[in-house]
């Protein structure tokens, strides 16, 4: 797997052999890289491909979160849960595809229960059955949040793919997990398959381009066509 450092010092070396004035911040190109592998991985994820990747999955532990008040809860279904929990924090970069967030695990820490992907509608629909596994645990995700129906846990371990590998492990409140501090997030991997590398440098420099020619064009309003570029 390749870093962020050598993701974005190849699509600026590409793009600078061409456009040799170009003035690029580093941080927007990694930005605008890590949407376009994004994108494609929630493709490859309905495809349910992604897990046999090397260095895709990210494993948060001590996932922490708090008690809501199900009455005031903004998500209709769980209005008649007898509690409800939400993670303190979002879990950034969050892979998403048509049959849900890419979260491959979801324990308590220790290890005895599993929680499951479930849409409110479908809770709602199992909740009204007659005979149904009380024992099962859900989850569901919502703006990056995740909440845990009729449960009282506080802590989970959970594996995701996420596009910010560095936001998604400095979610883990574990004191032995949390010392990432130091680590700048040029040195983490650019969260990519690799078969998919090479189509993410060149949809990046697409718009890397646009966007500079755009900006040439708004400073520069009376140059030709040839000067701009």
């Amino acid at each position: 797997m390749r870093t962020n450092n050598e993701f974005v010092s190849r699509v600026l070396n590409d793009f600078k052999a061409v456009n040799k004035d170009a003035d690029l911040k580093r941080r927007h190109v990694l930005s605008i890289g890590l949407n376009k592998a994004a994108f494609l991985m929630s493709q490859k994820w309905d495809e349910l491909s992604l897990t046999r990747e090397e260095g895709m999955i990210t494993h948060v532990p001590c996932f922490e979160f708090e008690e809501q008040n199900v009455k005031t809860c903004d998500i209709f279904e769980f209005k008649r849960c007898d509690n409800l929990m939400r993670s303190i924090k979002k879990i950034p970069g969050l892979v998403y595809g048509k049959n849900g967030p890419a979260i491959i695990h979801a324990t308590t820490v220790d290890g005895s229960e599993s929680y499951t992907y479930i849409n409110p509608r479908s809770f709602s629909s199992i909740k009204k059955r007659k005979y149904n596994i009380k024992s099962t645990r859900y989850f569901y995700i919502k703006d990056g949040y995740m909440y845990l129906p009729n449960s009282e846990t506080e802590l989970l371990d959970i594996s995701v793919i996420t596009s910010d590998k560095k936001g998604s492990e400095d979610c883990s409140t574990c004191a032995d997990s949390n010392d990432t501090s130091c680590k700048s997030v040029w040195d983490y991997e650019f969260v990519c398959p690799d078969r998919l590398y090479d189509v993410v440098v060149r949809d990046t420099l697409q718009e890397v381009g646009s966007i500079w020619r755009t900006s040439v064009e708004d400073e520069n309003p009376n140059l030709n066509s040839n000067e701009k570029v």
